[in-house]
């Protein structure tokens, strides 16, 4: 039986048009997810794939669609005000008070963080004018990217007519979020305060407990519509090792997510404590971190968690050095912290 299953997993391999030395020598994952794939950056194979060109709502993953978007369009220091559409969205959401103002990077936080549909569907009006609007320019991204069997209807991913995507096509916007290093810095957020310029502090806690509960980098974003079922699309990361990895339709969202992640890496043990990573110089936020410290801003631990700590030292670093408080390292910055990199 064993025997037949795996010829029957090797035939839809071939079938898919990958190559069979790619597969790894292991039993494929036993998921609920009604469509997953596996996707090794390193090589460019997929590994693992179940149904995935099954068309399904993809959920609040398409708030990862939207963040590009809203980084093509906005720049991360621009500041919104908050319009009273705000009170109508349904929850999640932050209750954002209409005349309220934010810089895009803070929405952009809880929107991948907190899955907050109100600061998603805030995002949209400023970068589209509208919904209608924000679709167009979600959908031609879509397109850009490859994504041939999706179409994309509201930011937030809430249920609307004709909204549909595949775990094949999500895995290409993961890819591409790769691009934009704020976006995957957010995700390694397990919480932060945000704050309106009137001075109301918000404080948002990631959904994404593979962040407690892996030592492993283990970055995603989750999704849940009774429609959807639970989603997930994100990335695991050991060493110099990257796979993509994207399900749609789960009905055991972190038990599947589990046996997902240890494909490709092998079995890790769940941790109740945050474990001890092995850092990688070439970790961004550990370089930062570390250039911070030589520069006389305490970040914290030299940990490569992009946490509070490190966000408030990066900002005391750029005021002194006049540049934009954002607590963001762009390019200006780095090119003024590159000296304590030696």
């Amino acid at each position: 039986m064993k025997k037949f299953l795996l010829l029957t997993f090797v035939s839809f391999i071939l079938v898919m048009g990958i190559k069979p030395s790619v597969v790894c020598a292991q039993q494929a994952p036993s998921i609920t997810a009604r469509s997953a794939v596996l996707y090794d950056c390193n090589t460019g194979r997929i590994i693992f794939a179940k149904m995935p060109d099954l068309r399904l709502p993809p959920a609040s993953t398409i708030k990862l669609l939207t963040a590009m978007v809203a980084m093509d369009r906005l720049g991360l220091s621009d500041i919104i005000t908050i319009q009273q559409f705000v009170n109508s969205i349904e929850p999640r959401k932050l209750n954002l008070r209409p005349g309220e103002r934010y810089y895009v990077r803070d929405l952009i936080r809880a929107a991948l963080m907190y899955s907050a549909n109100d600061a998603a569907e805030t995002l949209a009006a400023a970068a589209g004018g509208s919904r209608a609007g924000f679709a167009r320019l979600m959908n031609a991204k879509a397109r850009s990217i490859g994504c041939t069997n999706s179409n994309f209807v509201r930011a937030s991913g809430l249920p609307a007519a004709n909204q549909y995507s595949t775990s094949y096509d999500m895995a290409l916007i993961m890819m591409e979020i790769q691009k934009y290093s704020f976006i995957v810095d957010t995700l390694k957020i397990r919480g932060i305060s945000i704050r309106s310029m009137g001075g109301r502090r918000i404080y948002i806690k990631s959904h994404n407990r593979m962040l407690w509960n892996d030592p492993r980098e283990v970055l995603g974003k989750t999704g849940w519509t009774r429609a959807s079922s639970y989603c997930f699309v994100g990335h695991i990361r050991v060493d110099t090792r990257k796979v993509v990895v994207s399900m749609l339709g789960s009905n055991n969202l972190w038990a599947d997510v589990k046996k997902l992640v240890d494909f490709p890496f092998g079995s890790v043990v769940r941790c109740s404590a945050p474990a001890k990573r092995k850092i990688s110089p070439n970790n961004s936020v550990y370089r930062l971190q570390y250039a911070l410290k030589k520069a006389g801003f305490n970040p914290g631990p030299t940990d490569g968690h992009y946490g509070n700590k490190t966000r408030y030292a990066l900002i005391r670093f750029q005021k002194s050095h006049g540049l934009p408080a954002t607590g963001y390292a762009g390019q200006l910055t780095w090119k003024k912290l590159k000296r304590y990199l030696n």
